[in-house]
């Protein structure tokens, strides 16, 4: 992780992290935004290593997280991670209390969690999709989620290049394909690697 950034985590508890090397990316693409970004969406929120990130990056936002806090499939498989599963809410709320009103917990699977923001006609400039990573789930996801970002919002798909996952069968990236093949005119591409990152028209 960056040096600049390691004030935000210091006294937070972690035990993974799979999230800091990609804020350099964030960092450089979005500081122009800093005071723009007002109301940010993340579909799984794990420890809350990114909403730390978001919340302290974007200093005027808020953070709405929606995640079971039970784990996903690739967690509950890995003895290593599935027993890292019992504690992660609490970590969470630890780790994300001194935001108090900023952060909004949804503890729902996506689809319902989306489904009630939605009805409650909320309104997002920025939705960070890291939830489960099968691809019929991610694009669910992420058809649910465009319509609750506004025009010139951004939208951060993560783990598009996940290795060791046989495409053919199952990934992030068959989902993530088939919406943006979906949408071809509504966005932006900002950047292609491990991530796909797209700014709504």
């Amino acid at each position: 992780m960056q040096n600049d950034y390691s004030a935000w985590f210091a006294g937070k508890n972690f035990t993974t992290d799979w999230t800091s090397k990609r804020f350099g990316l964030w960092a450089s693409l979005f500081s122009a935004r800093r005071d723009q970004i007002f109301n940010v969406l993340e579909i799984g929120a794990w420890e809350g290593r990114s909403a730390i990130f978001f919340l302290n990056f974007f200093p005027q936002c808020t953070v709405t997280s929606i995640d079971t806090f039970a784990g996903s499939s690739e967690h509950i498989n890995n003895p290593e991670w599935a027993k890292l599963i019992p504690d992660c809410e609490q970590r969470f709320d630890a780790n994300l209390a001194e935001y108090g009103s900023r952060v909004e917990k949804v503890r729902a699977e996506s689809r319902t969690g989306l489904a009630r923001l939605a009805i409650d006609l909320r309104r997002f400039d920025f939705i960070y999709a890291d939830g489960s990573h099968h691809s019929r789930d991610v694009y669910i996801d992420a058809v649910a989620s465009w319509p609750m970002l506004v025009r010139g919002g951004i939208l951060i798909f993560d783990d598009y290049e996940w290795p060791g996952i046989p495409t053919e069968v199952e990934s992030p990236k068959l989902g993530v394909d088939a919406f943006l093949a979906a949408h071809a005119t509504q966005y932006r591409e900002l950047h292609r690697a491990y991530q796909i990152i797209i700014e709504k028209l």
